[in-house]
């Protein structure tokens, strides 16, 4: 079985656009991936980047939307 992980990312500056397609296996595999990361630890060490705290917040959440 072939595995696909396509990525697409667009703009430049603040205005950017990134659209992913890949197949339900790296899908489920993306979303399982969640679990093992520690996420306190990594808003600690982000704790004096908002921005990056932000984005982290983000990832998890869209890697939560995944397992759904």
């Amino acid at each position: 079985m072939e595995r696909s992980f396509e990525y697409r990312l667009e703009g430049s500056g603040d205005a950017l656009s990134l659209a992913i397609n890949m197949d339900s296996v790296t899908a489920k595999a993306l979303s399982r991936l969640d679990r093992y990361i520690n996420w306190a630890e990594i808003l600690r060490l982000t704790e004096n980047d908002p921005e990056a705290a932000y984005a982290a917040e983000r990832l998890h959440t869209v890697l939560q939307h995944l397992s759904r």
